[in-house]
């Protein structure tokens, strides 16, 4: 396994001073790759660790797409094996295990109860014997690699690791295993592993133009900390998810060989998060929707020293999104929808109102024009590259599980490209964590580790080191990507803003006026929150 030298971090300062001597000097990237989710992290590090000169831009944070706002999972993905996707399974987890191996301690196994319940009071063998078979095809497809096979649960075996399921309901169940990560930092452990092996990495960096002569890409017009910079290029990697097609129009009918037309349909997916008490799972489940054909997770989170935890989340939806797609709100039919899994299920009841945090995320799928209708659980959570000649690559669709192999699969069109070709390395080269020696230095220095409130998890140590080596410029790159506090407890999370906004203010030099503004920004983006949320109520 290879273990790269870290520079410690992303100095976003450092590359804004190095693309502006770049320009002056006119020298090329190999590569600029569009899109700082884990798809573009993805190919930015295979690029660089390839030996190209790469340049990865977003114009919002990383990962402040769907790369933070998934199910937080690594898995194969059973449904998809219940849907007869086989390869699509063993493909995830094939990379759920690769990720195992480069990122030791981040990818984690979780277990998974999948309870049975009664029909009629009586136990319902024939779905037991069909989720029996379907969770050995699982493990025979690669679920095995995990180091765990699943196993049959009696009654009793089921109550003692969810106690509040409602007992008269339960038959038995099952346990099977897969993994958890936390997605906005895994996405910046590859974006900070990329910088490690030569990339330049740049948030908020807008793409205002793609230039082209002759039919062929020459550079990107970026906008840096409000100035232009023209930076030339021969190649552009499209990797901007369910924003591809707004980057296909700066560029695509001006190729002397346009891509195909491209159809994204966004599908929203929504979390909700509540108390743990109201649960009081040990491991993660999976509970069918009273009234759909579907099911969604329950995931327990923010472990607590005594074994217990402070909140769960629930999730997720699966629709499609008409709306914003810099914006997509979690709204109360989302809510309604997935308390009702819960509700069926439990002895306690939940309401809206004791949720304390939700995310809504837009999955990218890719569709044909004649597959716009229908269900969007029932689309492919496969990925597609297109290329051309022309020195535009495009990569969309796939999942969190599977970046690695999309980036894979992406590197071999842009070898075609520039007319190179080197091995890949992904797969042996582990992903760069934060710096353990850097964050005690920060402590030495008087940054305290002492969490900001009971239970938060967040330290001033882990806003200095956000703010110094992983380029987080707003409060809300803190509260909710470098850290999931937001996320998972936003009433916590809102408390924290002003003590997290001053130490900020402290690294940055903020004025008195721009931390109140910054303030003000993450308040107003609470109380849409919980306005979308409860729309609709009477």
């Amino acid at each position: 396994m290879r273990t790269l030298e870290s520079p410690i971090g992303i100095d976003r300062d450092a590359f804004s001073r190095q693309l502006r001597e770049r320009v002056e000097s006119g020298t090329a990237f190999d590569l600029v790759v569009i899109g700082g989710g884990i798809t573009g992290a993805g190919v930015a590090l295979d690029a660089s660790l390839r030996g190209f000169d790469v340049l990865l831009v977003d114009k919002g944070d990383f990962a402040s797409g769907t790369s933070s706002k998934s199910s937080k999972l690594v898995h194969g993905g059973l449904r998809y094996l219940q849907q007869g996707d086989v390869p699509l399974v063993r493909e995830a987890l094939r990379e759920r295990s690769i990720l195992q191996r480069i990122a030791p301690g981040r990818v984690d196994v979780l277990p998974f109860l999948l309870p049975i319940f009664t029909r009629d009071g009586l136990f319902p063998r024939r779905i037991a014997r069909a989720l029996g078979s379907a969770l050995w095809a699982y493990d025979t497809a690669g679920g095995w690699r995990i180091g765990r096979l699943h196993r049959r649960l009696r009654k009793s075996g089921v109550a003692k690791m969810a106690p509040l399921l409602n007992s008269d309901r339960i038959a038995g169940g099952y346990i099977y295993y897969d993994a958890r990560a936390d997605d906005a930092r895994l996405t910046l452990d590859v974006v900070s592993t990329a910088v490690a092996s030569g990339a330049i990495a740049m948030n908020y960096c807008p793409v205002d133009e793609i230039a082209t002569e002759d039919g062929h890409v020459t550079g990107v017009s970026l906008n840096v900390d409000g100035a232009t910079l023209f930076v030339p290029t021969t190649c552009v990697v499209n990797a901007a998810g369910v924003w591809a097609e707004r980057v296909d129009e700066l560029v695509n009918q001006r190729l002397s060989e346009p891509l195909p037309t491209l159809t994204v349909r966004p599908a929203r997916g929504v979390h909700v998060t509540i108390p743990w008490e109201l649960v009081q799972t040990r491991v993660a489940m999976v509970l069918p929707v009273p009234g759909d054909k579907r099911s969604v997770f329950l995931v327990p989170d923010m472990a607590k020293p005594d074994g217990s935890f402070e909140v769960a989340y629930i999730g997720t939806t699966d629709t499609d999104h008409d709306g914003s797609l810099d914006n997509p709100e979690c709204l109360s039919d989302d809510v309604d929808y997935l308390l009702r899994a819960v509700n069926a299920t439990m002895q306690t009841t939940v309401t809206r109102n004791h949720v304390i945090g939700v995310w809504s995320g837009l999955r990218p799928l890719v569709t044909s024009d004649d597959a716009t209708e229908g269900r969007t659980a029932d689309v492919s959570r496969r990925h597609r590259v297109d290329s051309s000649g022309s020195g535009y690559v495009r990569v969309v669709g796939g999942k969190l599980t599977t970046y690695r192999a999309m980036a894979e699969d992406t590197m071999s069109h842009v070898e075609q490209v520039l007319g190179k070709r080197k091995p890949c390395s992904t797969r042996k080269t582990s992903l760069l964590d934060r710096h353990p020696r850097v964050l005690r230095e920060i402590t030495e220095a008087g940054s305290s580790q002492a969490e900001l409130l009971p239970g938060s998890q967040l330290t001033e140590t882990d806003v200095v080191y956000a703010v110094r080596h992983e380029a987080a410029i707003h409060l809300t790159d803190v509260m909710t990507r470098r850290s999931r506090l937001h996320l998972l407890h936003r009433d916590l999370a809102e408390r924290c803003a002003e003590p997290v906004s001053l130490i900020m203010q402290r690294e940055l030099g903020w004025s008195d006026a721009r931390c109140q503004e910054e303030l003000m920004k993450y308040s107003d983006l609470c109380r849409s929150e919980v306005d979308a949320m409860n729309e609709g109520m009477s």
